[in-house]
């Protein structure tokens, strides 16, 4: 296998997920927003929201962030609208972590973003190359989910 072409790969996808956050984040509907989180603070909540609802020890293990740094990540995007917290139903002790409704819509209208730009970039593939993209995506998501199977990620 060719890992430096998947390196690659992987960080051409990254990268043209970070313009449509750009693109997403600086359409004027959502400037009163975005301008309450830093960029690497978008950042966070898009990893985050992978396990939303989620708890302190899952955002300090999705982001890479310390007890404290996470705490007064949570809090401040609290405080601001951006996420809300609620008691867990099954464990009183447990607090989770859930995006706000113009959170899940801004992230929803970035994946939406990259979703077009791909679809248009992959439109002129064969049938056939469709397939193996198909068959190589649903590979690389199977061996990722068996590194990530003790993780937080569902």
């Amino acid at each position: 296998m060719d890992v430096d072409c998947f390196k690659r790969m992987y960080r051409m996808i990254d990268y043209q997920r970070r313009l449509c956050m750009c693109d997403v984040c600086s359409r004027y509907d959502w400037l009163e927003f975005t301008g309450k989180i830093s960029f690497k603070q978008l950042d966070y909540l898009m990893l985050i929201r992978l396990a939303m609802p989620c708890n302190l020890q899952q955002v300090m293990t999705l982001t890479g962030l310390s007890s404290s740094a996470a705490s007064l990540f949570v809090d401040k995007m609290t405080r601001q609208g951006v996420i809300l917290r609620e008691q867990d139903p099954r464990d009183r002790r447990n607090i989770l972590i859930k995006p706000g409704e113009k959170l899940l819509a801004l992230l929803n209208a970035i994946d939406s973003e990259l979703e077009k730009i791909i679809v248009n970039e992959l439109r002129s593939c064969t049938p056939e190359q469709t397939a193996e993209l198909d068959r190589s995506c649903a590979l690389v998501c199977q061996k990722l989910e068996k590194i990530n199977a003790a993780s937080v990620l569902p």
